[in-house]
């Protein structure tokens, strides 16, 4: 990662903190599949926001002292035995000079060393339970501070969730991390492009996973979430993650899976026909999603708000689905009544940066230059829908774009891979072999 933009991160945390206050961060834990396998380490996204580095067992404080930010990183050199099991890592003298560190200490030692800088702190900027023996350290050293003091330290009486700072920090993207988000975006396209091509009746589910995957993998990133890739009635479960089903003719297939580039996610969803046609009710609802769809896209700018974005996306599907006669023919009762969740349950998007479900508040916040969003309406009809015609039953589809607002309006980052139905179809014919 950049050292300058380590540098700004610091920064703008200090910035954020009242004076005399100090923010401990700590890293993710190893995450075991079973017993001693474990699975892949995903760092804490906070942490990697403010270090760069990707490892277990590490602490970092960060403080301000006579008008310069201190930021002081607690890690252990490689021991012999990791150096046999696990093989080298960078030695704390690298560390110390990439990432910009002003001092690189043992691990070993970080209590006594802590306990140094936060006496006479007023204020201790941490989030709790990443790492439960440095929580009982830090409470019980603050709720003791008056009995048994001999040396009359002052300990903080406050503390504070670090997220509440660090969750408006990135909510707004430097062009570092606007790019690292265009790049995941670009690989995930790749990706999405190859599971068109290569669906057909007769072939799992699971096997369009593997196409995706192989694509992520061969650029060197990580898929950003478990993928769905739901065909048939799969399509109507949000979360659908067996991926385990046979593909069949006339049916649908909703893929949504993305890329993570050194942390930051993309996030993408595609709704295709298994056979490379789409049936004529399958190409109303589709078309009824992209318009929603669209229709949001179009309005979001700077000093625009979630709300305003979802109300746009509900007033467009509850229109389409009273058209074809899904709803009852009263637009005005079906938005106040809410009828229309029993098709459109969600809402229309989200925050979208290290965490794919990315950090920031959402109710009366505007949108800003550097904010990136995911857009993306959805109907779903299940097969137990009994109350529905037959004709429309089994029929799920989401259109999902990962969108930055600008200065001027927004830039889709992901407008490069085909949505208008005649283009997903022409590309559901293309075959590579």
């Amino acid at each position: 990662m950049k050292l300058q933009e380590l540098k700004n991160r610091r920064k703008a945390l200090v910035e954020k903190m009242p004076k005399n206050s100090i923010a401990i961060l700590s890293s993710a834990n190893r995450n075991y599949r079973t017993r001693d396998v474990e699975n892949p380490y995903r760092q804490d996204s906070d942490f990697l926001y403010m270090t760069g580095i990707s490892e277990p067992n590490l602490i970092n404080i960060v403080f301000e002292k006579s008008g310069e930010i201190f930021s002081v990183l607690f890690r252990n050199n490689t021991s012999e035995h990791e150096k046999i099991w696990d093989g080298s890592r960078l030695e704390n003298s690298d560390i110390l000079e990439n990432s910009g560190f002003s001092e690189v200490q043992s691990y070993d030692d970080y209590e006594e060393k802590i306990l140094n800088y936060i006496i006479d702190k007023d204020s201790i900027y941490i989030e709790s339970g990443l790492n439960p023996e440095l929580d009982d350290f830090i409470y019980e050293k603050i709720s003791k501070s008056g009995k048994n003091n001999r040396k009359n330290y002052i300990f903080p009486k406050k503390i504070v969730a670090l997220h509440s700072v660090t969750q408006k920090l990135r909510l707004i993207k430097s062009d570092y991390e606007i790019e690292l988000i265009k790049e995941a975006a670009k690989v995930s396209i790749i990706g999405h492009q190859e599971a068109m091509k290569k669906s057909k009746p007769g072939i799992y589910e699971y096997e369009l996973d593997a196409e995706i995957k192989y694509v992520f993998n061969k650029n060197n990133m990580h898929f950003a979430y478990m993928s769905i890739v739901g065909s048939g009635n799969n399509a109507c479960t949000l979360h659908y993650i067996k991926n385990n089903n046979l593909l069949k003719d006339k049916d649908l297939v909703l893929i949504d899976a993305a890329a993570e580039n050194q942390g930051y996610a993309s996030d993408i969803t595609r709704t295709f026909p298994v056979n490379g046609k789409y049936t004529k009710e399958q190409a109303l609802i589709y078309d009824l999603v992209l318009n929603a769809q669209e229709k949001a896209i179009e309005f979001i700018k700077p000093g625009v708000t979630w709300e305003q974005v979802h109300e746009i996306t509900v007033e467009e599907i509850s229109k389409g689905l009273v058209a074809l006669n899904l709803l009852p023919n009263d637009i005005n009762r079906v938005i106040n009544e809410e009828l229309y969740k029993d098709f459109f349950m969600h809402k229309t998007g989200h925050w979208l940066g290290l965490d794919v479900h990315d950090v920031g508040e959402y109710e009366n916040i505007l949108f800003e230059p550097g904010m990136v969003i995911t857009v993306e309406p959805g109907i779903y009809i299940n097969l137990i829908n009994k109350k529905i015609p037959k004709k429309w039953r089994g029929i799920g589809v989401r259109i999902e774009d990962d969108v930055l607002i600008t200065k001027n309006g927004n830039e889709v980052i992901t407008k490069n891979l085909v949505k208008k139905r005649n283009e997903v179809e022409l590309m559901c014919s293309a075959s590579d072999v």
